[in-house]
């Protein structure tokens, strides 16, 4: 849900599809690392209930999380959009409460350079940063590998 809100406001900023891709594409590592981290299989994180329920969320257009996040890349607040919808971005909430998770659970410096999708929504959601802020510093981002054997 929080990857979904991410690809909306690409979405909204205009930015297409490839990028869009991308940021879906690095979403899912930064779910697998920390599905990893606490525990889960690698088959569930690239399974349907893991990466298809991402790309649903990311993609689709009834998802209630990426039209959140395309109304912020459009230029909308976050209590504006609460106000006027009739549901529940479920990632909004959940963003806020993985970044505490992570900080709290999770060993390691510069844990926002681990999980720099998650962290920048959760920043854009408390008005930390602009989502064209927070996404061109993601499009910045040094390349890496993106897949690779994490150990803890």
């Amino acid at each position: 849900n929080v990857i979904a809100i991410a690809a909306g406001m690409c979405e909204g900023l205009g930015l297409g599809t490839n990028a869009m891709s991308g940021l879906v594409t690095r979403g899912c590592g930064e779910m697998r690392r920390l599905g990893i981290y606490l525990g889960a299989r690698p088959s569930t994180i690239s399974g349907l209930s893991g990466v298809g329920d991402t790309f649903g969320t990311c993609f689709g257009p009834l998802s209630r999380n990426r039209k959140f996040g395309y109304r912020l890349g459009k230029g909308e607040t976050p209590e504006e959009i609460r106000a006027s919808m009739t549901e529940v971005a479920e990632g909004v909430d959940t963003s806020i409460a993985l970044v505490k998770m992570i900080k709290k659970r999770c060993k390691g410096y510069r844990l926002d350079l681990k999980y720099p999708i998650l962290f920048g929504v959760a920043d854009i959601i408390e008005g930390k940063m602009k989502p064209l802020e927070g996404l061109q510093g993601l499009m910045n981002f040094p390349t890496r590998m993106e897949n690779y054997d994490e150990r803890f």
